[in-house]
């Protein structure tokens, strides 16, 4: 039995081996750099945060003059007639008018109940808000990204797992067809054997799909070819030891969605003041530079040209709207309360879910503990039982149920350590460490 592992084990290493070498290595590092570089969702916020740095401009909130450059030229053809208080009458049948004006406006708020400063600072806010949102993108695909890549680790110690019970099962086959060659067993066991073993190849098979499907999940993740051929370092050893005090702090000051809706609030409480200026006087200065030039093909006056400068104030108070201020006060005091009543339950929805994960963490550990006792005893289990059926001491059912609870046992912890490393992840992104 000893020579048979020791073959069975320089067999499996060397065909792990080989799909190593052929295939370039994709490490969970690099994975998450390619995400990053390349993922549609990172790249949807990051162009939303340029968007609210490109809006963050004085001139957004309307705190620069506005100038402009107006010109215009109007021809008229018509029929004229002019009688003068002095009796002097003019009479003309298509007489062509024509007007000619150019000026440059200037206008500039000079006051308006501190709106444009109060709408800078909204601006500003903005800003960082999309900056919240793309670190939230960030973090979340991070997440994504790395429970893709150790799925794809689970799924391919799964794959060496089933490799392992089919070696079982072929050795079997053989120690159950040489028995039957000799007298010693009846027939029954190896068919027996033969459709176990023809199971496990399919299961292996099937294995070996949903290692591929998940490597073309991970490649759309990372924006790559579906079909891009990669390998993965199979580790699921799992060090990270989680402390729910220092996680709980990091998530008040760290976690990217309570940021986002903290900044939203902000935004909000802005926009009520903002809203409540909408009263007060609003003064403009106006400025403008013309230059004007009239002909008229008929009349007492030909032509007129002027030029000058205009210089002027505007001043308007709302006196009379129909409530409509007071209803844009009140919605946006409305929102604000409703950004605050995010926060909050936020706050108790990520204390929640961190005692959730961490429950559920540490209940995985204590499970791993459990299953690799369980692995360890199946192996021997199974290696007894062999050589009693070797030595013709017992039956291949004894045999057959000894290699269904390894197999079963190798599954099992192959989850729970996939498990744990899911659970890392999930109280990283908690508390912002991704």
């Amino acid at each position: 039995m000893k020579k048979y592992l020791l073959l069975f084990l320089g067999v499996l290493l060397s065909h792990f081996t080989h799909s190593q070498t052929s295939n370039p290595l994709l490490t969970p590092e690099e994975a998450v750099r390619l995400a990053l570089e390349s993922n549609y969702d990172i790249r949807l916020s990051r162009a939303d945060a340029e968007i609210a740095k490109l809006n963050n401009i004085k001139a957004n909130a309307g705190m620069l003059p506005v100038v402009n450059l107006v010109a215009n030229d109007n021809f008229t053809l018509s029929t004229f007639q002019q009688k003068l208080a002095n009796g002097t009458e003019f009479e003309e049948f298509g007489a062509t008018f024509n007007t000619a004006n150019a000026g440059v406006q200037l206008s500039w708020t000079l006051f308006d109940g501190r709106r444009m400063f109060i709408a800078k600072k909204r601006l500003e806010e903005l800003q960082t808000l999309g900056q919240l949102n793309l670190q939230n993108a960030v973090q979340t695909t991070t997440a994504v990204v790395l429970s893709a890549y150790y799925d794809i680790v689970r799924s391919r110690l799964q794959e060496r797992a089933i490799a392992e019970v089919i070696a079982l099962n072929e050795e079997r086959l053989r120690i159950a067809e040489a028995r039957l060659a000799a007298g010693f067993a009846a027939q029954t066991d190896a068919l027996q054997a033969r459709i176990d073993l023809n199971q496990r190849r399919a299961d292996l098979l099937n294995q070996q799909t949903s290692t591929a499907t998940a490597k073309r999940s991970l490649n759309r993740l990372i924006v790559r070819a579906p079909d891009t051929a990669f390998n993965v370092d199979e580790n699921l050893v799992n060090i990270y030891s989680p402390n729910r005090n220092t996680l709980l702090d990091k998530i008040l000051s760290n976690n990217p969605i309570l940021l986002s809706l903290q900044q939203s609030a902000d935004v909000a409480a802005l926009s009520v003041t903002e809203s409540q200026t909408l009263n007060k006087p609003r003064i403009t200065g106006i400025g403008q530079l013309n230059a004007l030039r009239a002909d008229n093909g008929s009349g007492f006056q030909l032509n007129n040209t002027q030029a000058g400068l205009t210089v002027g104030v505007g001043l308007v108070l709302p006196l009379y709207t129909g409530g409509n201020l007071r209803r844009q006060v009140e919605v946006a005091q409305v929102q604000a309360q409703q950004a605050t009543l995010r926060v909050e339950a936020q706050r108790l929805n990520v204390e929640a879910e961190l005692d959730n994960q961490l429950a559920f963490y540490n209940t995985q550990q204590q499970v791993l503990v459990l299953e690799e006792e369980n692995v360890k005893n199946a192996r021997e289990n199974l290696n007894v039982s062999t050589e009693r059926f070797r030595l013709g001491q017992t039956n291949a059912l004894e045999v057959q149920t000894a290699q269904n609870s390894l197999e079963q046992a190798l599954a099992r912890r192959n989850l729970v350590q996939y498990n744990l490393k899911s659970g890392e992840i999930q109280l990283r992104l908690l508390a912002g460490e991704l």
